[in-house]
């Protein structure tokens, strides 16, 4: 069995391993450092990689690495095999399963870190490592084996992967309540926003476009105060300083106890879209802790419909 897979030296797991270390780093000066040994070691392996393959795996040249088609498929290939064995040791090991979660920040503190003790608690031979990306870090880190599971708002179809519903990411206006009217039974239009001081998600194209065509159509300008990277930089401003916010639904829970309204404008609606939990097919037929995970993870991190 696999006799032809062996049947040439120069395929082992510490060239495969280098490969990825190299490719990681952006190149062999980067993956081995300052190690004059080191980065000989590192050529030669790549080399006789290469060799093995028979196929060019990098494109040399200055700057960072480029993979070759053949060398994005090895570099996937990998990263696929390696987390598979590396889960089989942990399990013969009795050891807890490793998951990588990649995720927004906004997604991360609103949604995955508030229902992580019930996850905790239902499956305490599980250990999480939640990290900060955006959508196409995560998409590709799925693909290449670099995450195991990516909780986007972005679910666009890919034939590598596979995705469940978590619920829709639906947008209000968030303002301190001094700068409301006092009946909070009154209905507010658009109008609103030429009226309150504004805090924005800079970079944020979508919502940012979303807004101020709103305010065109509705006739008032916009007094944008400050700009934030993140959601949840925006929802701490609000609670120390006097602007109001667009921001997702599950911000909330940012303002419990304090006095902050969420105002609902209609034009917001464009904004909502669904968030979903993804994770690479070929690796769940490999791997039986991310099977097993893509049926379980679902009810734990769904949101609540309103």
């Amino acid at each position: 069995m696999f006799e032809n897979l062996f049947a040439n030296s120069g395929l082992s797991l510490e060239r495969l391993k280098t490969f990825r270390e190299i490719v990681a780093a952006g190149g062999i000066t980067a993956a081995a450092g300052d190690d004059s040994n080191r980065q000989s070691q590192y050529s030669r392996q790549l080399k006789e990689l290469e060799k093995y393959f028979g196929v060019e795996l990098l494109r040399r040249g200055h700057g960072p690495v480029e993979l070759t088609d053949a060398g994005q498929r090895l570099y996937e290939t990998i990263g696929h095999t390696l987390s598979a064995l590396q889960e089989f040791r942990l399990t013969c090991a009795g050891q807890p399963v490793e998951l990588k979660i990649g995720a927004g920040e906004s997604l991360i503190q609103w949604l995955l870190l508030p229902r992580l003790s019930g996850l905790s608690a239902a499956h305490p031979r599980l250990a999480v490592t939640l990290q900060n990306m955006t959508t196409d870090e995560i998409l590709k880190g799925l693909v290449d084996g670099a995450l195991d599971f990516g909780v986007v708002s972005r679910c666009e179809p890919h034939r590598a992967l596979a995705s469940v519903p978590l619920g829709k990411l639906d947008f209000q206006l968030f303002a301190p309540a001094k700068l409301l009217p006092a009946n909070e039974r009154l209905k507010l239009s658009s109008e609103i926003l030429g009226q309150i001081p504004l805090a924005m998600l800079d970079g944020s194209v979508r919502t940012r476009q979303a807004i101020e065509q709103e305010a065109q159509r509705a006739g008032v300008k916009l007094n944008v105060r400050l700009r934030f990277s993140s959601y949840p930089q925006l929802a701490q401003a609000m609670s120390s300083l006097e602007v109001a916010a667009v921001m997702p639904r599950l911000a909330e829970a940012s303002f419990e106890g304090k006095a902050v309204r969420a105002v609902t404008l209609t034009f917001l609606n464009g904004l909502s879209r669904q968030v979903c939990l993804v994770w690479n097919r070929k690796v769940a037929e490999v791997r039986p802790a991310i099977a097993r995970y893509s049926r379980l993870l679902p009810p734990m991190f769904r949101m609540q419909e309103r």
